[in-house]
């Protein structure tokens, strides 16, 4: 899994049937550590209801098609969990 922060959505009327009530979501990749941004933005299908500003965790490649009915939906990204808290513990 990896981490990102919603930063915006793509309103899209017309999309593949299997997307259909589906957000598409904006995310900034982040170190969930720093919280600093890391890469590229990116679209991912969202499967959570996440919103501008959550943390999410998402899936990308082949994974990312795993929380759909019969895996028929064409995703490179999907977010899969919103973070509400991040414990690290160092010693």
């Amino acid at each position: 899994m990896f981490y990102a922060r919603v930063i915006g959505n793509i309103v899209s009327t017309i999309k593949y049937k299997g997307l259909s009530g589906r957000k598409l979501q904006i995310l900034q990749p982040v170190n969930l550590s720093t919280r600093k941004d890391t890469g590229a933005p990116l679209v991912a299908v969202d499967t959570t209801a996440a919103g501008i500003g959550d943390f999410v965790g998402y899936e990308d490649g082949l994974e990312a098609t795993w929380p759909f009915e019969g895996n028929d939906v064409p995703s490179d990204a999907t977010i899969v969990a919103i973070i509400e808290n991040v414990n690290i513990y160092k010693r």
